[in-house]
């Protein structure tokens, strides 16, 4: 007896997650993986959809489908703002993708706009008040991962190394510090799953049925003052979330 649609999509979603099928490859055609695992070639073409949409495949006109999946990227709050960690590279996102065995680079863009709405509640800037933006496309490898723009006070960062691209080991953490704005925690404002825009889905290379998470990241010094709020987008197959929830 063949199997089922689902129980071929959790065959080969093993396979890529076990690098059996690596990122760029092509799996076999739908007649053929059919014939090997006894199933009618609509029930492969659900099991692919079913893969799709996790962002693990894509379909490519004259090739096939492809394997689309990246190792999972760990993002682990626990210590990733941590001096050691950050220092292992050019800031935790680096740290985090170097440690995968990939390339991490992020292009960046710096500016001054004003903030959209939920950015400025969390800074308390007046509306239409201009703020630094450091807008950063982030890359494991050449697959753009995340979008990542931080928003700084113009009065932290206006002038200061803050605008300038080069940035000291540790990222723009590090940097703030040394500008005596030394950030002592964060909240985080996670929504793990929703539709991507237009806009980011084209960014991204995925399809309007995928999913992308959404973060704020709002950091605050030891006055109580915010003095960064970075908003992450990325696909949310690429990554993973461990938090430590105190009990006591």
């Amino acid at each position: 007896m063949g199997l089922s649609a689902r129980d071929l999509a959790a065959v080969l979603r093993r396979k890529i997650q076990d690098q059996e099928f690596k990122y760029g490859e092509t799996l076999p055609s739908q007649s053929e993986l059919a014939r090997e695992y006894g199933i009618s070639v609509s029930s492969v073409n659900r099991s692919l959809a079913e893969l799709r949409r996790e962002g693990l495949v894509r379909p490519e006109q004259g090739k096939g489908t492809i394997v689309t999946s990246l190792p999972r990227i760990i993002r682990d709050a626990r210590d990733r703002y941590t001096t050691p960690k950050r220092n292992e590279n050019r800031g935790a996102f680096a740290a985090e993708v170097s440690r995968l065995g990939m390339t991490p680079r992020s292009d960046t863009n710096i500016f001054r706009t004003p903030p959209p709405a939920r950015v400025a509640e969390f800074l308390g800037t007046p509306s239409g008040e201009e703020v630094v933006v450091r807008n950063r496309e982030m890359y494991a490898d050449d697959t753009l991962v995340q979008i990542a723009p931080s928003y700084i006070p113009l009065d932290i960062a206006g002038g200061t190394m803050l605008e300038d691209f080069v940035q000291v080991p540790g990222g723009m953490v590090s940097t703030m510090a040394e500008l005596g704005f030394e950030q002592v925690h964060a909240d985080e404002f996670l929504t793990p799953s929703r539709t991507p825009t237009p806009e980011e889905a084209e960014k991204f290379d995925i399809r309007g049925d995928q999913s992308v998470f959404e973060m704020f990241h709002v950091a605050y010094d030891a006055t109580g003052r915010v003095v960064e709020v970075c908003h992450h987008v990325g696909p949310t197959h690429l990554w993973e979330f461990v938090y430590r929830v105190p009990m006591k």
